[in-house]
């Protein structure tokens, strides 16, 4: 093939990544390292991709197309790894700026310059997922262009391929949970599939294949890396609002401060994270640029044990029910309908004054619900925009965009309700034009106690603090069904065992429903317990779940029980203990 990839092949290479990727996402979504109905890494990337490349065909030169891609991406992507890889596209693109063709160096470049956002956009990066596998193909890429400036880009992305799959192999020896299941990094799987398609596409072969590392793997001689002690243990976040701040000197200060940085913004307004071993330090330096606000610290000596990266990517796609028969409707006659559309401008011609004199609340709340009684609760407690989604289908930062543009506000706080969901919520706040603040709730029971606090007279910034403090003092467990037997944790798990989850974390196994939540409600309380509150899903009945409230006001006299319809998908129960 050529040393230089023009609009049509650069359109071929993308489209066949994407085709791949779809093709493979079944594989992908298989390598859930939980035993829980809700693996959909593969499908979040393969919509995501999807979105990506929709508008590359009419594109007509090398520099637009990489444009309408990042663009795509960003809008389209769906779940943590979704929204890495529109990250991964966004810095290719930018990579790429006012190239006519591709060479291999610039290939190599803007694979480098992905990495490179990508890395930033993650809070708490975690080696041994896609960005891991990214990086690692993107050096290889970048010494290969070194040493030959002038190779194919067939044989560069073969490099690179080559790279990747040793990467991939490796991911469970820097993530334990994915050596315990046996399996590789899912979301790093996805990226192989995107780049051996991309190759396929080129070399005018069909895009379909299987990857050629899947499911269990001999870890034989492989030895896991040691865990590292935890010392930048201040979890530290907060916003600085000022005027000319130099974003680039600020973030290259913060890296002798500690680890996981993220910084993003523009000269007036920038959102901090970072994990420091004095977060009072970071907070002093921060205050030379600006005034702070929003600001938070965790103790994440507390919390060593949450969900990694990886294991927030879990959920498995679900067809959409069937929209209902549409009642038959008759046409007015046309005299009729000149009647009604002049009584209708007169009314609104009336209204007019009255509707200027409206001035829309400063804040409202855009949530992602997943159940019909969810969002009855959510509507009933103020959220003025609801978002389809949830554990087994999380929507993208464009429906979430949708949502805060449609929101009659001045202001909005969002909920996202779903760990797989708190990133694409944050790409949808940046690109909004009001201003916006995410609550990263990361269960629907998180996301009720936060609307609690929710006042719609008070700024998106103040709203969101006394919301994410009251989302933080909830318990939150889920109760759900084993897909396969599997060994997880020291447990070992049968196909259609019921589990328990306490915090997102897998803390009992029992063949029934009833035992499970038995089981798991004394492990979530603690001496302000008084409420708890069952919230049970589409495949409960209101009898059972009734019956059970009476077991538990039975078994527990000392608190009240609440019993409310979610109509979730997933789970058979969600719980809050407050």
């Amino acid at each position: 093939m050529s040393k230089l990839l023009n609009t049509s092949e650069f359109t071929a290479f993308f489209i066949g990544a994407s085709a791949n990727l779809t093709a493979n996402k079944e594989r992908i979504n298989a390598l859930n390292v939980f035993p829980v109905p809700d693996g959909d890494t593969g499908t979040n990337m393969g919509l995501t991709m999807s979105s990506a490349v929709k508008d590359l065909p009419a594109q007509t030169n090398i520099a637009k197309a990489a444009e309408r891609l990042a663009h795509g991406a960003l809008l389209g992507a769906r779940g943590n790894s979704g929204v890495i890889l529109s990250q991964i596209l966004r810095g290719f693109a930018q990579g790429l700026e006012g190239c006519e063709q591709v060479a291999a160096p610039d290939f190599a470049r803007a694979m480098q310059k992905g990495v490179e956002l990508a890395y930033k956009s993650v809070m708490r990066p975690v080696e041994g997922t896609i960005l891991t596998v990214a990086r690692k193909m993107a050096e290889a890429a970048g010494e290969a262009v070194a040493v030959d400036a002038a190779m194919d880009l067939e044989n560069l992305v073969e490099l690179m391929l080559k790279q990747g799959h040793q990467a991939l192999a490796n991911t469970p020896n820097q993530l334990p949970v994915l050596k315990q299941a046996g399996v590789v990094d899912s979301g790093a799987s996805g990226l192989v599939a995107i780049f051996e398609g991309g190759l396929r596409a080129l070399r005018g072969e069909e895009f379909e294949m299987p990857l050629q590392v899947e499911g269990k793997v001999d870890f034989t001689n492989q030895t896991a890396e040691d865990t590292q002690q935890l010392v930048n243990h201040y979890c530290t976040e907060f916003f600085i609002h000022g005027q000319g701040i130099d974003v680039d000197t600020y973030r290259q200060h913060l890296q002798s401060m500690g680890e996981s940085q993220v910084i993003v913004g523009n000269a007036t307004v920038v959102k901090t994270h970072i994990h420091t071993a004095d977060p009072g330090a970071v907070l002093s330096y921060a205050l030379q640029f600006g005034s702070l606000h929003d600001l938070k610290i965790d103790n994440m000596k507390d919390q060593h044990r949450e969900t990694l990266l990886t294991d927030a990517e879990r959920s498995s796609a679900e067809e959409n029910s069937a929209p209902a028969d549409k009642p038959e409707t008759v046409s007015p006659e046309p005299d009729q309908l000149d009647a009604a559309i002049a009584e209708a401008a007169a009314t609104l011609g009336d209204m007019l004054p009255d509707m200027e004199a409206v001035e829309l609340p400063l804040c409202g709340v855009v949530t992602v619900s997943s159940g019909s009684g969810l969002d009855q609760i959510f509507t009933e407690m103020g959220a003025a925009g609801l978002v389809s989604g949830g554990q087994s289908m999380n929507p993208s930062a464009e429906d979430i965009l949708q949502a805060i543009n449609n929101l009659p506000a001045q202001q909005a706080v969002i909920l996202p309700n779903n760990s797989n969901i708190v990133m694409a919520a944050n790409q949808a706040s940046q690109l909004a034009e009001k201003p916006v603040v995410v609550v990263s709730s990361k269960f629907i029971t998180q996301g009720i106690a936060a609307m609690m606090n929710f006042d719609p007279e008070s700024s998106a910034e103040e709203n969101a603090a006394s919301m994410q403090e009251a989302a933080a003092l909830v318990h939150s467990a889920q109760v759900t069904y084993a897909v396969r037997d599997s060994q997880f944790d020291g447990q070992t798990i049968h196909e259609g065992d019921i589990l328990g989850l306490l915090e997102g974390d897998i803390a009992v196994v029992e063949t029934t429903v009833r035992q499970t939540v038995l089981n798991l409600l004394p492990q979530m309380f603690d001496d302000d317990t008084s409420l708890i509150t069952l919230l049970y899903g589409d495949g409960v009945t209101e009898e059972d779940a009734v019956l059970l409230g009476e077991d538990l006001a039975e078994a527990f006299p000392d608190y009240e029980i609440e019993v409310q319809l979610g109509g979730q998908a997933v789970y058979h129960y969600l719980i809050a203990v407050e």
